[in-house]
């Protein structure tokens, strides 16, 4: 099985891609059964926007799991994440488990970014996972990272990982509004 994560920040990795990477050292420690694969934007750098490469909606489309990682920007999501999400189709994340990770300055911006994110994914139709994982970003400044820290990233990813395998590829409830309104056009 195959768990795809994208890093949603239009910057070079830093205290996000840090917490990211110790949830996917989690999952190939924990799950042998699974492959994690990092899709980012390409040439970060731009404080606002940065592009994808072609690949990355067809690597969603088949994994069989997804965490979506997002700094919080200016209380919500990046707009380099939001250029990946506008370009997938509708069946890409219909019925997928998908996991939240957000990294931010403070923690009075834990529901920012997620709320937003939870508001698209189910537009999809996407099984969001229902714990997040928030941080605050100073919590990954160093390579010392505290053990409650990486306990409650290895229970996010656990919990993402558990939901893909419960489902084992089933489609799960009734199709969104938004495939169940193109098809009331189409016909």
């Amino acid at each position: 099985m195959r768990l795809v994560t994208v890093y949603g920040s239009p910057t070079p990795p830093g205290k996000m891609a840090r917490a990211l990477g110790l949830m996917e050292k989690g999952v190939r420690d924990r799950h042998p059964g699974w492959s994690v694969e990092r899709i980012g934007p390409r040439d970060p750098g731009s404080p606002v926007v940065a592009d994808w490469d072609d690949d990355a909606v067809g690597l969603i489309g088949e994994a069989d799991a997804v965490v979506l990682a997002s700094p919080v920007y200016r209380g919500s999501l990046t707009g380099t994440l939001k250029l990946l999400i506008d370009m997938l189709p509708n069946e890409a994340l219909r019925s997928k488990p998908v996991g939240i990770l957000t990294v931010a300055a403070a923690p009075q911006h834990f529901l920012s970014a997620e709320r937003h994110l939870r508001d698209i994914l189910s537009w999809f139709g996407a099984l969001t996972a229902p714990n997040s994982a928030f941080f605050v970003d100073s919590t990954f400044r160093t390579d010392e990272v505290d053990a409650e820290v990486l306990a409650a990233l290895g229970e996010f990813a656990d919990q993402v990982v558990t939901l893909s395998e419960s489902l084992n590829g089933r489609r799960f409830g009734p199709d969104p509004l938004t495939v169940r309104y193109a098809r009331k056009t189409a016909g």
